[in-house]
């Protein structure tokens, strides 16, 4: 028996995205050609979410037919990936829609990019691709069936069951980053992995391909971590072994009081607080550091966590200071949340934003050849104004007639 999501669709979609895909629609039938709401907006329109994003299949070449739609509609193309045959577009109403030809794929190589062939092929051979039984459900926008919902693999049960359950026994063989989709639909959803898929989850990670490239695994990490109960997503990453697809060396806890503690700080925020977890489960890792891919940026926390976390910090102002200061922000926070450390905190509240006044050309003024002896009389200046004793740039000065220019010989 068919199911009809009309109601659905109604209740989900505003009025902006309605009119888009009605006149894709119209485009479509006009020509004879099967679209399809396809993937996560279906899932989405079924659990009643809000929509974000809409991806249509296309039963045909979606290059061509977004072709047509720029003569029948107001609507632009914005980008074109060839080698998909997908397209990203716009209509006059700023709704943005992703156009993707139904295509196969296959993996040569574990871990690595799929080979994408047989484009406008039958819409079951095109979701026999997909990841989970979740995302393979289409709602056809065109014919009698308008609002029928395709379901080849029991995906709207599973959906109903709150289950996230693979297509196939190789599937993360293939693409190993869906490990960590899983456990981002499990924490979005509060979804349970099934026990199949789960076990097969576990057989991968005693057995990884230490040869993929990582790439896709760091950007379905750096969605997980974007999301809310931070605790809660880094357990579930070692309790699932899942940290072993990056590092064979990681923090196992994570302490939420320091955690909200370091938070008031500002040292991180939406945008890049993902890389603070990822960087707790990377920085002891030689294995995770030569293969993550990793920016500069990204390099010099890990070096700079690494630093703060094997060496002792001596329990003085200036030392505190030293130790802390030119770090990223990332890792003294990472410091934080496995440390706890009371010194991070006094750098922060009370050190920090210490600096001396003085500068080269009042040491030339009072009488300096420019000489490495500069170095030395900012530093103990530093000491001096770390420790409370000197304030004003005009005590710095007096300090340096002092100690230097009275003692000269």
């Amino acid at each position: 028996m068919a199911i009809l999501l009309e109601t659905e669709f109604n209740r989900s979609i505003n009025d902006e995205y309605k009119a888009a895909i009605y006149a894709a629609s119209c485009a479509a039938e006009k020509n004879n050609i099967k679209i399809f709401l396809i993937g996560g907006i279906v899932r989405d329109i079924i659990m009643h979410h809000q929509i974000k994003d809409i991806d249509i299949a296309v039963l045909s070449d979606a290059v061509e037919f977004s072709k047509i739609l720029e003569k029948d509609a107001d609507f632009k193309i914005i980008s074109v990936q060839d080698n998909l045959r997908t397209v990203k577009a716009q209509f006059i109403n700023g709704v943005e829609i992703d156009f993707a030809s139904t295509r196969q794929e296959k993996y040569d190589k574990s871990g690595f990019l799929p080979i994408a062939y047989n484009f406008g092929c039958d819409l079951k051979s095109d979701v026999q691709r997909r990841d989970f039984t979740i995302n393979t459900l289409a709602l056809s926008l065109t014919g009698e069936d308008k609002y029928s919902l395709i379901d080849y693999f029991n995906g709207y049960n599973d959906i109903l069951n709150k289950q996230i359950k693979i297509l196939h026994e190789k599937s993360f063989i293939d693409d190993p980053s869906r490990i960590i989709r899983a456990l981002k639909f499990m924490v979005r959803f509060d979804f349970d992995i099934e026990n199949s898929t789960y076990e097969l989850i576990q057989k991968y990670l005693t057995d990884i391909n230490d040869t993929m490239p990582l790439e896709r695994i760091k950007n379905e990490l750096k969605q997980y971590f974007s999301l809310d109960n931070e605790k809660k997503l880094y357990d579930i990453v070692i309790k699932t072994n899942a940290y072993k697809l990056i590092s064979d060396n990681v923090i196992l806890q994570f302490n939420s009081d320091f955690y909200n503690e370091i938070s008031k700080y500002n040292l991180f925020d939406n945008n890049n607080k993902w890389f603070l977890f990822v960087l707790m489960l990377i920085f002891k890792s030689k294995y995770a550091i030569e293969r993550l891919n990793l920016s500069s940026a990204e390099k010099k926390s890990v070096q700079d966590l690494k630093e703060l976390y094997y060496n002792k910090i001596p329990n003085n102002n200036y030392d505190i200071y030293k130790a802390f200061t030119d770090k990223t922000n990332l890792a003294v926070a990472g410091y934080f949340v496995i440390t706890g450390s009371n010194y991070l905190i006094k750098f922060l509240e009370e050190l920090k934003n210490i600096h001396i006044q003085t500068n080269g050309n009042d040491l030339i003024n009072l009488g300096f050849k420019p000489s490495p002896k500069f170095n030395e009389i900012f530093e103990n200046i530093l000491r001096e104004k770390l420790d409370g004793k000197l304030i004003t740039k005009s005590e710095e000065l007096e300090y340096i007639k002092i100690y230097y220019l009275t003692h000269k010989s």
